[in-house]
């Protein structure tokens, strides 16, 4: 397997919302995963604790994935329809670079030193 890149963030959910923003996962839209699928996402996953949602995105390259999902219609409605039920996350109307609160991994562990 080819080496991925990973990118984690946080968002904070309305807690009034929560189950509506989880339910709202039950149907993503198709052009939302193709343009995932496009920008070379090997693995998406999203966490849901309280008011804190943790999505974990592994892609080939994360610059081509930006690049696929930036300037995406179907990708900005989403992220414009799921944030009605958010206080913080993604910002589909913010600059690119700015748009995904991306979080800095400050350690790890890894036993088999790869």
């Amino acid at each position: 397997m080819a080496d991925t890149e990973r990118a984690v963030y946080v968002q904070r959910l309305d807690p009034d919302q929560r189950e509506e923003y989880v339910a709202a996962h039950d149907d993503v839209p198709e052009g939302v995963t193709d343009a995932m699928e496009r920008g070379g996402v090997e693995e998406f996953e999203l966490y849901v604790r309280d008011d804190v949602a943790v999505c974990i995105l592994e892609c080939d390259d994360l610059d081509a994935y930006l690049d696929a999902v930036d300037g995406d219609e179907t990708v900005a409605e989403w992220e414009r329809y799921t944030g009605q039920f958010k206080e913080s996350g993604v910002d589909a109307d913010a600059d690119p670079e700015a748009g995904i609160p991306f979080m800095e991994r400050v350690w790890r562990f890894d036993p088999e030193g790869e």
